[in-house]
């Protein structure tokens, strides 16, 4: 009788120590407005000139995920990088090939402010340090006060979100909220998915929009990601008719952007384009030729790791594209190949 009680109370205080922190998780949520100001974080107030301009996007995975890393969601083990000194040197590294970029513009995604899983190495303020020449701009997409999954291992908190760099100084930089929720409880330990927009002028007098997107991965058959796609286009079918403006997405899709590519056993992480994207008139640029992200089931392993494209730009028809050229780093200090455009406003 005794033991049947005692095993009665823990069952009642597991029970009750679960209430309260799924309670904790929801009263904690981050819950952005649709629409508000990203962060300024620093203004070189330069004003924008010339016509022809490059653009680099890079999802640093939080340097937590290089070529020696796996990832529990993509069917490996690890949810944290491996050491703080893995994350820093990771971090090092990124910022290095950053700087021999010497791009005017750059849209990073998953910059960690801290959390358990990058050891709390505060990477936003380092690339601030870093190219204290250039403008920075930010905004949350994921502020996790703990993640209990896995269970032995859990990912734990994470405060993270994208990150514009630029030449030149922004006028203006605001945060969108993207559509679609995944089902609880994951939508309390998901990113809350955004794209943040940096506004400048251009020469002729029209306007310049650069707009950093990371788009959903996990949801099952892509419906999330549809959502979030035809919010794209009709932003920018809104935005492109006033015909004053140039527009730029670019980043982190989570879509097979080289329909070449495409095959029947691709991970569900990624989506495929829907058709109507391209009735904007748009065109999509990224490079066919270098892969920009893997699979993390296991630890990166050439010639046998699903890779494919993923990260690239959209560009408005006002727009001529140069050249997108990836960037091999044979994902080395992060699960993505960084892409760089070569752009003119005409």
């Amino acid at each position: 009788m005794k033991i049947l009680k005692k095993l009665l109370l823990m069952l009642l205080v597991f029970v009750l120590a679960f209430i309260f922190f799924v309670g904790y998780i929801i009263i904690t949520d981050f819950n952005p407005e649709d629409v508000e100001a990203g962060q300024i974080l620093s203004d070189n107030d330069i004003t924008l000139t010339g016509t022809t301009f490059t653009v680099t996007t890079f999802n640093i995975g939080y340097c937590g995920l290089d070529d020696e890393q796996d990832f529990f969601l993509d069917g490996g083990t690890m949810s944290r990088s491996s050491s703080k000194e893995q994350t820093e040197t990771n971090l090092s590294n990124i910022e290095s090939f950053i700087e021999t970029q010497n791009s005017d513009f750059y849209f990073l995604q998953e910059v960690d402010v801290k959390g358990t899983r990058s050891f709390n190495v505060n990477q936003q303020q380092s690339i601030l340090t870093y190219f204290e020449d250039y403008s920075a701009t930010y905004s949350y997409n994921f502020k996790a006060k703990w993640i209990p999954i896995p269970i032995f291992s859990p990912l734990g908190s994470a405060y993270s979100g994208l990150m514009n760099l630029s030449r030149f100084g922004p006028e203006s930089t605001t945060r969108y909220k993207l559509p679609g929720d995944e089902p609880f409880p994951r939508k309390y330990f998901d990113l809350d998915r955004s794209m943040m927009e940096d506004v400048y002028t251009a020469e002729n007098g029209k306007k310049l929009y650069m707009i950093n997107i990371h788009l959903s991965a996990y949801d099952k058959g892509g419906t999330i990601r549809a959502q979030q796609v035809q919010f794209m286009i009709d932003y920018i079918t809104d935005l492109y008719n006033d015909g004053e403006s140039y527009i730029i997405f670019g980043g982190d899709w989570n879509h097979l952007l080289d329909s070449d590519k495409y095959t029947e056993d691709m991970p569900g992480w990624v989506a495929t384009l829907p058709e109507n994207l391209f009735d904007t008139g748009f065109n999509l640029a990224y490079d066919t030729t270098v892969n920009t992200v893997r699979n993390n089931d296991t630890a990166y392993n050439p010639g046998v790791t699903f890779e494919t494209v993923i990260d690239g730009f959209l560009v408005s028809p006002n727009i001529t594209v140069l050249s997108v050229v990836g960037n091999d780093l044979s994902f080395e200090n992060s699960d993505h190949n960084p892409v760089t455009l070569t752009f003119e406003l005409n």
